[in-house]
């Protein structure tokens, strides 16, 4: 039986990690000894008492350090665990962990050592325009600069195996997923997609909807992919 670390970085997710623990239980028990693991990235409410209560492992910032810090406090600690497997989804509910066996079984049918979740494999009609034109614009340029062929490289749900840990650790806090990408191509990780569902979020308000997000980051996110592509 596979072992598989499931890690969870959530801030402020009261609302919906519960429901998130418990579709992951549902959806991953059968074939699979898992663990969970929540990275509390400095939330406000209670997030972290209601992980607690469900008996699930946890770790918590005390201040918030940005969805990739949160991801990498899970890579620190499960160096240390003796899985075969990582599984990271978001903690607001519009990642179905059922989706996980799609990239499970594409790792395994293709010997990958990374499977990105991808939006756009199938129709997806809870995103707008503009979050498509931006993920496919930064998709476009990461396949221009690589040679990859990837459709979807800002998503969150990834699958890799252990022994890609270390190759792909990345010191971004915003942009970890293209920098996590880019480190997986220059350590010639073998990289695929499988496709996701979005489910529409419930709760909380996206990054996206601030103002200041939508204008700086492009800019950032360039910057970050010219550092990490010419390093």
């Amino acid at each position: 039986m596979k072992k598989i670390g499931i890690l969870i970085p959530a801030y402020n997710e009261e609302n919906t990690i519960i429901k998130v623990i418990n579709r992951v239980n549902t959806e991953i028990a059968n074939n699979f000894d898992f663990r969970i693991l929540v990275i509390d990235d400095g939330s406000e409410d209670n997030t972290s008492q209601l992980v607690r209560k469900q008996g699930v492992e946890l770790a918590r910032h005390p201040v918030s350090m940005g969805p990739g810090g949160a991801i990498r406090t899970g890579y620190i600690i499960m160096k240390n665990w003796d899985i075969d497997y990582i599984v990271q989804l978001d903690a607001d509910g519009q990642h179905d962990p059922a989706d996980f066996h799609q990239l499970y079984q594409k790792m395994i049918d293709e010997h990958l050592d990374m499977v990105v979740g991808s939006r756009f494999l199938i129709d997806n009609p809870g995103l707008n325009f503009v979050r498509k034109f931006g993920i496919t614009f930064f998709t476009w340029l990461i396949n221009f600069l690589t040679g990859l062929n990837l459709t979807d490289i800002t998503s969150g749900f990834r699958v890799l195996t252990s022994g890609s840990l270390e190759k792909v650790c990345f010191s971004s806090e915003k942009h970890w997923t293209i920098e996590m990408t880019l480190l997986a191509y220059k350590n010639d990780l073998k990289i695929g997609e499988a496709p996701i569902k979005v489910i529409e979020r419930e709760n909380g308000v996206s990054q996206f909807n601030e103002l200041i997000t939508f204008f700086t980051y492009p800019f950032r996110a360039i910057k970050q992919i010219l550092t990490v592509y010419l390093m």
